[in-house]
């Protein structure tokens, strides 16, 4: 009850509106599709009036098309206006600031660079806070409540950045979290992690899902003991493969609950108690799921987009994700009636393309490493792994293995059979090296692909 106050203290503080739009959020989980849709789009109308008359970018490019404010109105409207990247963006910065900029309260941030350079924007606080909103509402479905112990294991996209590391402490404190870099994954920092997490006794944990996989197979592989019940366990910003759900639940005897949330965009999707897919979030921003042409999909496998319905200080409409997911038709029996992702595939950069012409998702990489052979896991020494290609038949596979006295030349070019037929002619290299660097923002970036399809 005390860290219950103390979190919901803290955060009306410094956000007055924490509550209401936690409450608001909460009660839009279960609301019917229909009013949820038609509350989307009085957003949409909003906004699409607001670009117009106060964005330079949107009023000519409405000019261009011919189009005017009223001509968008619904979500199936959108499909009228071209799809928003980041190239567009760059080339158009000061097109993207809002007459009455001056006027509006909004942070400078930026995306994680993944994929190239990163992408500078702005973002209204509403808009921010709405991402952490969503977080914890979320969170409920694991039996989460305000002020439970959490700790996190994360980079600069999950943990919050302070110039001092006291105050960094202190707002730790305030909400009963603890927060672990993702950066140095070595077994000596997992020992002292396991250490501190057995006196902190945390109920919840949340990180990158790879993390969070490093933290569970250093535990099952040591048999270190923990001295802490987990209820649930939250990954994000990462694509979670099968293999990582399984250890992970495996080790801390609990379900793993996997979310999306992305702040350029705006886009939020969640997994439920029913764990039959991500539920789209329809409170803060609406989310498409189109095909190569732009055209939205009922089903199937498509390109994310997203379109902001908050954040007045840069509006990002039909913006390209950059993500790829599988969206389902089916309903969920949970009683929510928001859409469901059924798969978030990962990254569009997350592919290496063959000789042969196929296109393979890194998907295939990580059923080599952690698929049974004849029984046993062949490849169970590699601790860690990354793609990099740089030339079309040119492949470079980087592996850090949890004992150099595992590797043999037996699983090696077992491993280069496997990819070649799949790929065809390539020429590829095995690097033994001693870990896998990390993005500026901390996540491991399991595919590195310098070539376009």
């Amino acid at each position: 009850m005390f860290h219950s106050t103390l979190f919901k203290l803290g955060f009306t503080c410094k956000y007055k509106h924490f509550m209401r739009l936690y409450n608001e959020a909460k009660k839009a989980q279960y609301m019917p599709y229909d009013v949820l849709k038609q509350n989307q789009e009085k957003k949409l109308r909003k906004l699409i009036l607001f670009a117009y008359h106060n964005v330079p970018y949107y009023h000519k490019l409405f000019k261009k098309l011919n189009l005017k404010p009223g001509d968008i109105r619904t979500i199936e409207d959108l499909q009228k206006l071209p799809i928003l990247t980041k190239e567009i963006i760059k080339k158009n910065q000061k097109d993207f600031i809002p007459n009455n900029l001056s006027k509006q309260k909004y942070i400078n941030a930026s995306t994680g660079g993944s994929t190239g350079q990163p992408l500078q924007y702005r973002i209204s606080i509403e808009d921010a806070l709405l991402d952490v909103v969503l977080f914890y509402v979320n969170c409920e479905q694991a039996g989460y409540r305000l002020g439970d112990k959490m700790a996190v294991f994360a980079g600069s996209q999950l943990v919050p950045s302070t110039k001092s590391s006291l105050v960094k402490k202190i707002k730790g404190w305030i909400i009963n979290t603890k927060y672990f870099s993702s950066f140095d994954m070595s077994d000596r920092y997992l020992d002292k992690v396991v250490e501190d997490l057995n006196r902190f006794k945390p109920r919840f944990l949340r990180g990158y899902a790879s993390s969070v996989f490093l933290l569970a197979k250093h535990i099952a592989d040591k048999n270190l003991e923990l001295k802490f019940e987990v209820k649930g366990v939250f990954t994000s910003s990462e694509v979670l493969f099968d293999y990582q759900r399984a250890l992970i639940e495996e080790v801390f005897n609990c379900k793993v609950f996997d979310q999306y949330s992305q702040n350029d965009g705006g886009a939020s999707m969640f997994e439920c108690e029913k764990h039959n897919g991500l539920h789209i979030d329809m409170f803060r921003s609406i989310v498409e799921v189109v095909d190569e042409e732009g055209k939205q999909l009922d089903r199937g496998t498509g390109h994310i987009l997203a379109t902001s319905l908050h954040n007045y200080a840069m509006p990002f409409i039909r913006y390209d994700t950059g993500d790829m997911g599988i969206l389902s038709d089916k309903k969920c029996d949970c009683g929510r009636e928001m859409p469901l992702m059924e798969k978030i595939i990962g990254r569009v950069s997350d592919f290496i393309y063959a000789p042969n012409g196929n296109r393979i998702h890194g998907e295939f990489f990580s059923h080599i490493f952690r698929s049974l052979d004849g029984g046993y896991m062949r490849f169970s020494w590699v601790k860690e792994f990354q793609i990099v290609q740089r030339k079309i038949n040119e492949l470079t596979i980087k592996i850090v293995p949890d004992d150099a006295r595992n590797i043999n030349d037996s699983d090696l070019n077992k491993l280069k059979e496997i990819i070649l037929n799949r790929t065809g002619e390539m020429d590829i290299t095995i690097e033994i090296v001693d870990k896998i660097e990390r993005t500026k923002a901390g996540k491991w970036k399991f595919i590195i692909n310098e070539v376009k399809s």
